[in-house]
């Protein structure tokens, strides 16, 4: 039964039901994990102060629109292959576009339905003519395209599990993959690199008895049709903790790893994402997120495909505004170096106006949500519900000058190994945080002895429950060091991450355990909060710092505070009126210009303290592109000496283990 129809907080029409979710139905146990801590995760008014729970109701949002049955049907999925089958049958229209990737060279579209008879085709080849047993791993090496979500899919459907590879990789890197988890097959993309690379690949797959197929042009394998009763059978035989995918880590911190990520884990990942999402058939997903990433894996090709809706993939960073406004996309995730870019235009945009027009000057100073609701108007984002940032952190001054211009900037965070969403920041009030987690993950933060701290006390994130992975491939000993099982049956992920909860269990994020700079005098720097603050400058692009250590006469290492920035040519060329060219045979000019922004910078900063503050002798101008990882990483590994970094930290382990154990003796000695 429903009312008269009403208009969400985002302008859009949407039944209203006339009852309101109050409590959502969390389970008590899911397939394969024993969760303990599930009743205390219930939404009630507990966790905000005796007020309500907005999420409730957002969700009786959601299942209106969806549908409740079809959703309760598609989180009460034991396996992705029952997951995927109650999606585009029951929930889905079959000539809805599902998939939608734009690329430089290509243009392709896929309906759910096609969808549908093309991964289930590929699932009957892959059972019948290709020699592989369930369980096997298939390697798959490609850039986003429809044939990936086919190629992911069937593979999926035939009950054998995907190892999706970084097509940035080199033959060596896809090589050492392959043989690190016993993959039998390898699908590669004919666009993967050079010629050379690819005869490479298929020279060691035929060398090596394993099965290879060329993702062409073309279909993806001979037609052979669908067989629904076999698949029915795959997915009947699979248990929920039995690897569905295997995933590699980015890699920011030495040679990536191989996840393992069960059926359960994604499952119940999915379930606590699309209810914190409150993502609809109604919605329309757009990304620039590669798919063998944790997050462009999940989020991008899974979280819609599971709500019905549509997913828009592009790498075209230059069309990102009109792609927004011409496909009506109501939810847009990205990386922050383009909200950055963006940002920054805004402002500079608003600077022009305000110097033509007093009006406009008052109106941002006094109503930036008007001067934010004009500019949205102009550029046809006004559908858009969010914005989500994800895969690094997001500087703070971006966020404050988004939210107060009116544009919806949620900060998401996660890891690979907790499936990978943990969750994000809705509110403005809260910048900074990365919120709270989803329903199906509970947070703690630790210290070095693995204690649980209070609210506000610094140290190691750990993150809980069934969106934990089974641990990294053949590598115990890697798994044993991250995670640990608690006394009710609990996997608990340390993260490496520094950060703490408040009273409301928002998590905010300080830094990164490995990459923290201890100074001579005890003080500690995060590198990311110090590039945060900084990339506001005007003529940086990007900075990086990083730790260098210096020996002193005694022979002890000490730390200081070494930055690499990529000046921002465009706009120096512009201030200078001098080309590129002519700027790089004049360093000092450059370094110079570049200081006295980056001092600016930290003049008007008020979250910075003294010690984090820079000066001119820690800058390096690094002129061209830092390296990073397909989603936009810096490989810190390629800037820093690790070895020193292991070695400090393992001294500062040993001495706080020690000073712990001497505080323990002497406590036992006064009792």
């Amino acid at each position: 039964m429903t009312t008269k129809g009403g208009e969400n907080r985002m302008g859009r029409e949407h039944p209203r039901t006339c009852t309101i979710v109050k409590e959502l139905p969390l389970p008590r146990r899911i397939d394969g994990f024993s969760i303990p801590f599930f009743e205390s995760l219930r939404y009630d008014t507990r966790r905000t102060g005796g007020r309500k729970d907005r999420r409730s109701f957002r969700l009786s949002r959601s299942f209106a629109l969806a549908g409740a049955d079809n959703m309760e049907t598609m989180l009460q999925s034991r396996n992705l292959i029952e997951l995927f089958n109650q999606s585009l049958t029951k929930l889905a229209d079959p000539d809805k576009i599902c998939v939608e990737v734009i690329r430089a060279d290509r243009h392709e579209t896929l309906t759910f339905g096609q969808l549908n008879d093309r991964a289930g085709t590929f699932a009957a080849w892959l059972m019948r003519e290709s020699g592989l047993a369930p369980g096997d791993k298939v390697a798959l090496v490609s850039r986003n395209r429809a044939d990936w979500d086919i190629a992911f899919w069937g593979t999926i459907l035939a009950g054998r599990v995907p190892v999706l590879i970084d097509p940035e990789r080199g033959p060596h890197g896809v090589i050492t993959h392959m043989q690190a988890t016993d993959s039998r097959a390898l699908i590669l993309a004919d666009d993967y690199t050079e010629e050379d690379a690819r005869r490479e690949l298929a020279d060691y797959c035929h060398a090596n008895g394993i099965c290879l197929l060329m993702m062409t042009s073309g279909p993806l394998c001979p037609v052979v049709g669908p067989d629904l009763a076999a698949m029915e059978a795959v997915g009947r035989g699979i248990a929920p903790d039995d690897t569905a995918v295997i995933l590699c880590t980015s890699g920011t911190t030495g040679d990536p790893r191989e996840v393992e990520l069960t059926h359960a884990n994604l499952i119940a990942n999915l379930e606590g994402s699309i209810r914190k999402v409150d993502l609809t058939q109604a919605d329309v997903l757009g990304h620039i997120l590669p798919p063998h990433h944790s997050f462009g894996m999940t989020v991008g090709k899974m979280l819609a495909l599971a709500a019905g809706a549509t997913n828009i993939y592009t790498n075209e960073y230059r069309e990102v505004a009109d792609l927004i406004r011409d496909r009506g996309i109501t939810i847009f995730i990205a990386i922050p170096a383009l909200y950055t870019t963006l940002a920054k235009k805004l402002d500079d945009g608003v600077a022009r106006q305000k110097k033509e027009s007093r009006l406009t000057a008052l109106l941002d100073r006094y109503a930036p949500g008007f001067v934010g609701r004009r500019m949205r108007k102009k550029l046809g984002w006004t559908q858009v519900r969010f914005f989500l940032s994800g895969a690094a952190p997001m500087p703070r001054w971006v966020l404050e000058s988004l939210w107060r211009r009116g544009f919806r900037m949620y900060e998401g965070y996660g890891t690979t190994e907790n499936s990978p969403v943990y969750g994000f920041n809705e509110r403005s009030d809260r910048i900074g945080s990365v919120g709270q987690p989803i329903c199906t993950l509970t947070t703690k933060i630790v210290d070095e002895q693995n204690r649980t701290l209070p609210p506000h006390q610094r140290g190691e994130i750990c993150l809980g429950g069934p969106c934990i992975a089974k641990g990294y491939y053949k590598n115990p000993k890697a798994t044993e060091a991250v995670i640990d099982v608690d006394e009710y049956g609990v996997r608990w992920l340390h993260t490496g991450d520094l950060g703490y909860l408040d009273e409301q269990g928002n998590l905010y994020i300080t830094g990164r355990k490995k990459y923290l700079i201890i100074l001579p005098g005890g003080k500690n720097v995060n590198p990311e909060r110090v590039e945060s603050a900084l990339s506001e400058a005007q003529f940086v692009k990007e900075i990086l710092v990083v730790p260098s250590r210096r020996e002193e006469s005694s022979g002890l290492m000490e730390e200081s505070v070494r930055v690499l920035v990529q000046p921002a040519w465009e706009t120096l060329e512009t201030h200078t009126g001098q080309s590129r060219q002519d700027l790089l045979a004049q360093p000092q000019l450059v370094k110079n210009l570049i200081w006295e922004s980056i001092r600016d910078c930290q003049q008007r900063n008020k979250h910075l303290s003294h010690y984090e503050k820079i000066a001119t002798h820690n800058i390096e101008i690094h002129p061209g592109e830092f390296l990073k990882t397909s989603t936009g990483k810096v490989k810190r590994d390629h800037y820093i000496n690790l070895e020193h970094l292991e070695a400090k930290h393992t001294r500062i382990v040993e001495y706080k283990a020690a000073k712990a154990s001497q505080r323990s003796i002497h406590d036992a000695a006064g009792a």
